[in-house]
C-alpha cells in the first residue's frame, strides 16, 4: 500500500505537542467521576494516583499546592469527584488529569 505525499510528515515530538495542545485546548475544566486507586504522596509533596471505574483508568497529579487545600484527604477506594484539567506528558505519550480540586461523590458526600 502507498501513502500519498500529500500527508504531513511529523516527527514524534511534533505529534506529540501538538496533541498536548489539543487536549489542554480541549479539556481545559474537566469533573470526572471515579474511585481512587494507587494512590502515593511522592517526597515532593505533589499526589500521583489512578482514578478508575469498571472499564477505564485515568492517571491523576495533584500538586501539592492544591493537594493542601483540598477538603479530602485523598485515600486509596474513595469515591470521588476531581475538578481539573486534562494536559499529556509529550515525553511518554501519558495523558494525565492536573487535579485541583476533590470532593467525595455519591450517598454520603
Amino acid at each position: 500500500m502507498t501513502v500519498g505525499n500529500n500527508v504531513p510528515e511529523l516527527t514524534v515530538s511534533e505529534l506529540a505537542h501538538s496533541l498536548n495542545k489539543t487536549l489542554e485546548e480541549t479539556y481545559a475544566r474537566v469533573r470526572v467521576r471515579g474511585e481512587l486507586s494507587k494512590v502515593k504522596v511522592h517526597t515532593s509533596g505533589h499526589l500521583y494516583s489512578d482514578l478508575k471505574d469498571a472499564d477505564s483508568v485515568l492517571n491523576i497529579i495533584c500538586w501539592k499546592g492544591s493537594l493542601a487545600k483540598l477538603a479530602i484527604r485523598p485515600e486509596e477506594g474513595l469515591d470521588v469527584i476531581c475538578t481539573g484539567r486534562i494536559t499529556s506528558y509529550p515525553a511518554r505519550s501519558n495523558y494525565q488529569m492536573v487535579v485541583e480540586h476533590m470532593e467525595l461523590a455519591g450517598a454520603g458526600a
